[in-house]
């Protein structure tokens, strides 16, 4: 395994919409290459000596990994790489470094696998563009579509963003957890992380997309980056091994993604037949 860490010193004049807009996308060209095998981001975290520091102090961090050498050799030479980075290069303004490495903690052969999980679930919806979309940026109607979610509860919103507590019922017992949804209107796209994680959850992000693909129909597709959270004593939340917390979440994001997918199919669609029957 190959790993490409980017380190990044955003201008202050790039907004945090921008900054995560630009990962989002980062992060969907590199897994969409499918030579990208796990994908991550965040915040660089602030040191009270890096006030003082010379030189370049990132101010966010990627890092993603691949099978080989060979592999992010071309991945560095595919033309759409090279267009991104041209684009985000002339609408906003910030610095970057890069390394390329072996994987170097050892995690992987110490602690077994704990690299981040990527699923993608998609279903074609027999609704337009306009419908399915309006479903998925009504979070609080979750609780009345989805079965599991007991409660939703918004706690900031804005038209680019929302963040909400979710209360769900997890293979029978009631978790709850407050996710973040940044909204482009323009891409249809709802990317979500948690920013309070459910019990077992080290990470868990990922996208709604909306695809219009005509229009009566849309392409609904729903990705999840996740990994179980780090054992204290052995154990994740203090019940289950790290492999059986990442056992027990993969069987839970199977299942829901499948029927998260049609319910949303289910609501569209009646709401499409009740607008042609009234019509």
């Amino acid at each position: 395994m190959i790993i490409h860490t980017l380190v990044y010193k955003f201008a202050d004049s790039v907004s945090e919409e921008q900054r995560e807009r630009f990962f989002t996308e980062l992060k969907d060209l590199a897994l969409g290459t499918g030579l990208v095998t796990h994908f991550g981001y965040g915040p660089h975290h602030w040191l009270p000596v890096d006030d003082a520091a010379k030189g370049m102090t990132a101010n966010a961090v990627a890092q993603f990994a691949l099978a080989d050498f060979d592999a992010l050799r071309t991945f560095s030479g595919l033309p759409h790489v090279h267009e991104f980075i041209s684009r985000w290069r002339s609408e906003i303004e910030y610095e970057a470094a890069y390394a390329n490495h072996d994987e170097l903690l050892g995690l992987t052969t110490t602690q077994g696998d704990r690299t981040m999980h990527h699923t993608e679930h998609t279903v074609t919806v027999n609704a337009p563009l306009s419908t399915v979309w309006d479903i998925l940026v009504d979070v609080e109607g979750y609780a009345r579509i989805f079965p599991p979610t007991e409660e939703v509860v918004m706690l900031e919103e804005s038209p680019k963003h929302q963040i909400a507590r979710l209360t769900v019922d997890v293979n029978g017992a009631v978790q709850s957890w407050v996710s973040r949804r940044d909204i482009d209107v323009d891409r249809r796209v709802i990317s979500y992380r948690q920013l309070e994680n459910a019990p077992m959850m080290g990470h868990m992000g990922g996208d709604w997309r909306a695809l219009p693909i005509d229009a009566h129909t849309t392409q609904l597709v729903l990705t999840h980056d996740f990994r179980p959270s780090e054992p204290v004593d052995g154990k994740v939340a203090g019940t289950y091994t790290y492999e059986e917390a990442d056992e027990m979440i993969k069987a839970a994001v199977e299942r829901n993604s499948v029927a998260d997918l049609g319910a949303v199919k289910d609501q569209a669609e009646l709401l499409t037949a009740s607008a042609k029957a009234a019509a």
